[in-house]
């Protein structure tokens, strides 16, 4: 007999199904060709398992969008099918898949199901069940872990109560009696970034603002949790090779969430390999390398205060186990703890600058502001004089609005209680189930039309004339999850502007201190074109660039 075929195993076996109830058949089953060990070769098992493969394929597909608990939720049927679509978009098209799922409500509504597992809303008023307070657990997905590299850290804990745990160990250090301490030191770095660019305006030189700003972030965020900064802004080059390498790792960050084991392999493989095979990541490998040496300093320091001075002292003196204590669990706070405060508040910085100097009106109004109340223009402004300026508070969450300094969606899973949400515009109500990650991304829910009028446009005013907008505002998430480090943030950007704005002008061809920009497009160099976590600008992008004249 000739050798076993697919389509012959497949014939056969439905001949022996219509037969089964046939007893004079059955040996039918004996008969079939497929059992016969004459007829085996060595394609037979390729056979069986192409054939298991296409049935699993098949049922799988059945599964997700007829009895999957979410399959009445509504969006494309290939994102209920398989996670390719997501990754299309995310991985080969580069971090664009936020746009799809904005083109999924306007088409779908307000709730949405972007692939098998998941949900994502548009709703203001659904924002608190979404991030809920105290009062009911909610968990992280667990694809959060993988896209920073930093599964041990607090924003990648799963679980709620370790979550909780952990954010107690750190909340002390950033209260805003802590974060008043740093004050004096935070002001010598602002006046470091003062002296770049004055020294810059003596040549009338551009300066690459985007790479300015992540110096001087990553400088204010180490000194305040490490006890020491790397003095990115004393740096000639403002350690552009670092800010490059980090770029290179957020993009990896959707190749990480589907693929982990591409973030195992790099996270095990040596320095000289990375140096060898990825020589772009090299400069941040080095620093991470460095905070697990920063970790072990702190612990051996002879001198408590040394600890005291750092984020480490919260763990360290906590009553979790000794587990949670480990040199690579702080690495992984440490480094998270940077990527927090680094590129998301640069990046706001820069879409500050860039707006107000694109919107000379708005320059002139909150430069008023800020002189009406610090006259000294000699002397930095302080914490309690720029808390008290409402109008460079309204600019600073109009631009957090816009450009939100994280842009990746946030997921939160309901472990234990199913959520019932009404979709008032298409009057349906969808349950979704318990252990579902439920998602909202602040890019889609800031630039909702139906909450934000002319969404696109940049009006701080908005703020003042209408509070009531801070309900639809997540630029720093909601809930127990929400961002840790907020008021730090804040604080940061008012004293940085507040401290730009005193000095400088926009440049209108008058002699003084000014500021102009340089061949800088916002749909290019500015707005959300790649989400990689944090905002990333249009391929070939020079950033935002500013002219200075003194």
């Amino acid at each position: 007999m000739g050798e076993t075929k697919l389509p012959d195993i497949i014939s056969n076996v439905g001949d022996f199904l219509r037969s089964s109830a046939d007893d004079s058949r059955t040996k039918a089953w004996f008969d079939l060709n497929l059992w016969n060990r004459q007829n085996f070769s060595i394609l037979t098992p390729l056979y069986l398992i192409i054939s298991l493969w296409l049935i699993y394929g098949i049922g799988l597909v059945a599964y997700r969008l007829t009895l999957s608990p979410i399959a009445k939720i509504p969006g494309p049927k290939i994102a209920a099918v398989t996670f390719w679509y997501e990754i299309y978009y995310d991985i080969w098209l580069g971090g664009t898949y936020y746009r799809k799922i904005n083109e999924m409500h306007k088409k779908y509504g307000p709730i949405v199901r972007i692939n098998p597992y998941e949900v994502h809303l548009n709703d203001p008023d659904f924002i608190d069940s979404v991030f809920p307070g105290p009062g009911r657990q909610t968990n992280k997905y667990f694809f959060t872990g993988r896209r920073t590299g930093t599964q041990n850290s607090i924003v990648a804990t799963i679980d709620h109560d370790m979550h909780r745990k952990r954010r107690n160990t750190i909340t002390n250090f950033f209260s805003n009696a802590s974060i008043r301490r740093l004050e004096p030191v935070m002001k010598e770095h602002i006046n470091t970034l003062l002296s770049r660019m004055q020294v810059a305006g003596t040549t009338e030189k551009v300066l690459p603002m985007h790479f300015v700003f992540r110096a001087c972030t990553s400088d204010l965020i180490t000194q305040y949790a490490f006890g020491e900064s790397f003095h990115f802004l004393e740096k000639e080059d403002f350690s552009m090779p670092y800010m490059e390498s980090t770029d290179v790792f957020f993009k990896l960050n959707h190749t990480f969430c589907h693929f982990p084991w591409v973030g195992t392999l790099l996270a095990s493989s040596p320095p000289w390999a990375i140096k060898t095979f990825i020589p772009s990541l090299t400069e941040m490998w080095d620093k991470a390398a460095m905070w697990i040496e920063r970790v072990d300093e702190v612990r051996n320091s002879p001198n408590p205060e040394k600890i005291k001075t750092t984020i480490f002292e919260g763990v360290l003196s906590s009553k979790l186990p000794d587990e949670e204590k480990t040199n690579l669990r702080l690495a992984h706070e440490a480094q998270l703890v940077v990527f927090a405060g680094e590129g998301t508040t640069a990046y706001t910085l820069q879409s500050a600058l860039f707006q107000l100097l694109a919107n000379p009106k708005e320059f002139e109004k909150v430069k008023a502001e800020v002189l009406s109340a610090i006259p000294n223009t000699d002397s930095l402004p302080s914490f309690s004089e720029v808390e008290n300026l409402p109008y460079l508070n309204a600019v600073i969450q109009e631009i957090i609005r816009i450009h939100p300094g994280v842009v990746s969606r946030l997921p939160r899973v309901s472990p234990k209680t199913p959520t019932l949400y009404h979709d008032k515009k298409n009057d349906k109500e969808y349950i979704i189930p318990a252990g579902t990650s439920t998602n909202k991304t602040a890019q889609i829910a800031h630039m909702n039309p139906d909450v934000f009028e002319d969404p696109y446009e940049f009006r701080p005013q908005r703020w003042i004339d209408n509070p009531r907008l801070d309900k639809a505002f997540i630029g720093f998430a909601r809930g127990t999850r929400n961002c840790i480090g907020m008021n730090f943030a804040r604080l940061e950007m008012s004293l940085v502007l507040a401290a730009i704005i005193q000095k400088y002008d926009i440049y209108r061809g008058q002699e003084g201190p000014t500021l102009e920009l340089f061949d800088t497009i916002r749909e290019r160099d500015i707005d959300l074109n790649h989400d990689y976590i944090i905002p990333f600008p249009a391929k070939g992008s020079p950033g935002l660039r500013v002219k200075i004249r003194n």
